[in-house]
């Protein structure tokens, strides 16, 4: 299923298959080696399907969802506590959605956005700009600016 040098990604997170052992498979970081302390996070085998782990996706459908995002209508409410939690499902395609609704909203209102709006935004473009950093071999932040160009 995966193999050592796999780059995965796990309720938001880019990790890095370090080890596979015969019971369980063992991760690291993929950005901000520093600041994690040689951390590793480890999952049973057996637990694969359950833990929310899914393969990086392909370039091709990267530029897929970019298009999309570019040419996508905004839903008319968000529900705060909702979305949140959604972005523990992996869905790349739903994140890059709920930022450009996100972003719409903080630009109609002079870039403000209230409180648990603002955290959600700021946790949304973080996660999707790791991914799509990770995707492309660039910096999240170089990622971050190329998204926000996608939603102008």
């Amino acid at each position: 299923m995966f193999k050592v040098g796999d780059l995965l990604v796990r309720f938001g997170k880019i990790l890095k298959v370090a080890e596979i052992k015969d019971d369980s498979i063992e991760m690291r970081p993929f950005f901000n080696l520093k600041s994690s302390n040689g951390l590793t996070y480890s999952i049973q085998t057996q637990n694969l399907d359950s833990g929310k782990i899914r393969k990086l996706i392909t370039k091709e459908k990267l530029q897929q969802l970019l298009q999309l995002l570019k040419n996508a209508s905004l839903p008319t409410e968000i529900n705060v506590l909702k979305n949140k939690l959604s972005l523990n499902t992996q869905n790349l395609g739903e994140s890059l959605q709920l930022l450009k609704t996100l972003w719409h909203e903080k630009q109609n209102h002079s870039g403000f956005l209230p409180g648990g709006r603002l955290s959600l935004y700021q946790q949304t473009l973080a996660q999707v700009s790791d991914e799509v950093a990770a995707v492309k071999g660039i910096l999240p932040e170089e990622a971050k600016r190329l998204i926000l160009t996608s939603l102008k």
